[in-house]
Formats: C-alpha cells, sequence, structure tokens
C-alpha cells in the first residue's frame, strides 16, 4: 500500500507543496544562585538557536504524504540544563524509531538532523488513515492538556506551532451527523534497541459527538501498561464557552488516579480592540502533597514528568490569560499560572509583531516567583538540602521566516 500510495504523488509532485520554516532565537536566562541548574556553570547567560524546518506535503486524488526535515543548532544555557535535568529525570524512547541525527555535541552545543514528519494518508468521505510519523492533538484545555497523551506542549513552551511527529497508526470514521470516531496504535520499545512492548505503547479510542445541546467526547486508552477514561463535555453560558474533562486513570499495577480540568473561555472587546481570555482550573491526579522534594516524588508522578505527559507537580492549579489585538500587525499574550497548594506562581508573556508577509517577530518573558521549597521558586532535591530543581527567569526573541 506504501508504494502504490507515493509513486503517483511523486510522479506528479507539485514544487509548491514544498515550503518550510526558518527561526533564529536568543534567550536570556537567569537562574537561582541555588539552583541545581547554577551548580553546573554560570547561572546567567544566554542561549542562541537557529532551526530550519523544511516540509513537503504533496496530494493526489485521496493519497497525500508528509515529509518534514528539521535542523537545529543550539549554543548556550539551556542545552547544558537540559543535560542535568535528563539525569535527574532519564526519558524513555518517545517514538518508535530514532531518526535523530547528532552532528554536533558539546557542553553548551547541540546539533541535530531529525526527520519531524513522514506519513502517509488516504482520505475517503467518511474515513481517513495515515501511517507514519505524524501528530496529534486531544484534549480542550489551554494550560494544561490532560487529554492529550501524545507529546502534550508544555505550560511555557515557546513554539507550539509544530508538536513533535511520533511514530503511529490513526484511523477517524466521520458521520453524517458529525460525529466522529478516532483509533491510534503508538507502538514504542521500553528503551533504544529493543522492540516494542505493550507496557511502553498506547493504543486509544476517542470517540466525539453532539449529545442533550452539548459536545460530548469520550477517550478509552491502554496508555503504556495504564487503563485511562476520560470524558470531554462543553457548551456556552451567554457568549463564553466552557469545558470540563474528567479522567481517572488505573495505574498498572497500582491505585487509580482522577485528574480533572474546567475552563471558560470568551471573545470580547477592550478599550475597543479585539481580544479572548480564558480562565482554567486543573486538577493533577498524580499530584504530590505535603513537603516536596525531587527525592520524595512519587513514581508514577516521576514517570510522567520523564516522558512528558506531565510538567506539573502539585495537586491543584488555577491559569488565567489574554489575547488582545494591540493593532492589526501586533498581538500580546499574556498569562498566569498560579499552583494552588503552595502559593508559588509562574508568569509568562509574549508578544508576536508581523514585520512582513511571512516575518514574524516574537517577544517574551517567563517569571517563576515563589519561596525556596515551592514548586516555582524551586523544589528542594531531597530533605534538608540547599540545592533546587528551579525553572529559570527567562527572556526572549525570535525571528521567525515561512516560504
Amino acid at each position: 500500500m506504501l508504494a502504490c500510495g507515493i509513486a503517483p504523488l511523486c510522479a506528479r509532485a507539485d514544487p509548491d507543496a514544498v515550503h518550510g520554516r526558518f527561526e533564529l532565537q536568543e534567550v536570556a536566562l537567569y537562574m537561582p544562585s541555588d539552583s541545581i541548574y547554577a551548580s553546573a556553570g554560570p547561572r546567567a547567560g544566554d542561549d542562541s538557536l537557529a532551526n530550519l524546518r523544511v516540509t513537503w506535503e504533496p496530494t493526489g486524488d485521496r493519497w497525500g504524504f508528509s515529509l518534514h526535515d528539521v535542523v537545529t543548532f543550539e549554543d548556550g544555557l539551556i542545552v547544558r540544563d537540559a543535560r542535568a535535568e535528563a539525569a535527574l529525570l532519564p526519558a524513555p524512547p518517545a517514538t518508535l524509531v530514532n531518526s535523530t541525527k547528532t552532528f554536533e555535541q558539546g557542553d553548551q552545543t547541540l546539533g541535530t538532523q531529525q526527520i519531524d514528519r513522514l506519513a502517509l494518508s488516504y482520505t475517503a468521505p467518511e474515513f481517513v488513515l495515515r501511517v507514519g510519523r505524524q501528530a496529534l492533538s486531544w484534549g480542550s484545555g489551554f494550560v494544561f492538556r490532560p487529554m492529550d497523551l501524545v507529546d502534550p506542549f508544555a505550560p511555557n513552551g515557546t513554539d507550539t506551532e509544530y508538536k513533535p511527529g511520533t511514530d503511529m497508526l490513526y484511523t477517524q470514521w466521520l458521520y453524517r451527523d458529525g460525529s466522529d470516531l478516532q483509533f491510534i496504535l503508538v507502538p514504542r520499545p521500553e528503551r533504544a534497541g529493543v522492540p516494542p512492548s505493550t507496557d511502553a505503547s498506547s493504543a486509544a479510542l476517542h470517540w466525539h459527538t453532539a449529545m442533550l445541546g452539548h459536545q460530548f467526547t469520550w477517550l478509552l486508552a491502554r496508555d503504556r501498561g495504564d487503563w485511562v477514561a476520560a470524558i470531554g463535555v462543553n457548551g456556552s453560558l451567554g457568549g463564553a464557552t466552557w469545558n470540563i474533562e474528567l479522567l481517572p486513570t488505573v495505574v498498572n499495577g497500582g491505585p487509580t488516579r482522577a485528574s480533572a480540568l474546567g475552563n471558560i473561555s470568551d471573545a470580547l472587546t477592550l478599550a475597543g480592540r479585539n481580544a479572548t481570555i480564558f480562565l482554567e482550573y486543573f486538577h493533577n491526579g498524580f499530584g504530590a502533597a505535603g513537603n516536596l522534594t525531587v527525592a520524595s516524588l512519587p513514581p508514577d508522578l516521576v514517570e510522567r514528568l520523564a516522558r512528558g505527559q506531565l510538567f506539573d507537580t502539585r495537586r491543584d492549579y488555577a491559569a488565567a490569560g489574554l489575547t488582545i489585538e494591540i493593532n492589526p500587525l501586533l498581538t500580546a499574550s499574556p498569562t498566569l499560572i498560579l499552583d494552588l497548594n503552595d502559593g508559588s506562581w509562574f508568569a509568562l508573556g509574549s508578544a508576536t509583531y508581523s514585520l512582513a508577509d511571512n516575518l514574524n517577530l516574537i517577544g517574551g518573558l517567563q517569571v517563576p516567583v515563589g519561596p525556596a521549597g515551592s514548586e516555582f521558586g524551586g523544589i528542594r532535591r531531597a530533605p534538608g538540602s540547599d540545592a533546587l530543581l528551579a525553572p529559570p527567569t527567562q527572556l526572549y526573541l525570535q525571528l521567525r521566516k515561512y516560504f
């Protein structure tokens, strides 16, 4: 089937199907003196990144093909800190095939080339099939995304245009009443160099339909050895839109953890300018209570932090955000995240300015605030330790050119 699908696409390849994005980024970082990152070297410095993504997505009749090649070079503190964090929370393979090649690696430098999309698709009026490396998003969260089981974005992600690609089988059945049923199979190995296993892979059914005047989403998944069930419902309240998600997880060989999400958003006019606002609450069923240290984190939570399914260590969070169109060329998006259990908070702000057609300048600031021992002030490495796992304050500037 793969050869049958690709051959006609290659024969009629359209040069206009080749596009891409080139990004330059400069980040200034500052870390507390008691941060474990600062112990590895300077606690203040910068990070430079260049990223080129070339995409080829030809289509023909019912067939489609997607190929994204990404080359990245980074030099600075973020590379060093990522290595320090990986030593604390070693991550299992995120996908079946490792398509990343490293061409430069130093103390603070990293150059890679990877295939981030490589998928063949077949689309019929009532059926969609995609096989290969692709991206998928589920759930209705703005900051927190518990229903998004496959590589969700971090709440403080500075580039959310492209999710990491994952090797999977994706199918979707479309119904005339607007409902749809999706199925995914994501094979993964438990560690590099071994065959995929059930306890490392994921399979899920996702059903979306309208009932009783509301939109409902149902999810049933076998995710890395755990059973996950979820229900989501959304509706309107005046001119606003609300969403609720409930997600119980039966941990493999362990207890049941229940997470929940609720948010409300609205589009309005502020000072004569178009704006959207949102307010969100998240209950992390895997979160820890009491005095928090890296050494005392629950194993179920550590697993999800390491594999990038969760980014939060406490149980209850609130977030509020705004996107406002200051003028036709400039938009600003401030967001505030509050840890309701220890009172620490994380302030994020970004602004996007259109310099020209297909050329954007993005600037942002991220500031964690809280006392030592709190989530955003810095979690102690161990009881009595002065070393903290603390997020840095950072100021960044990005230039993105699309072609």
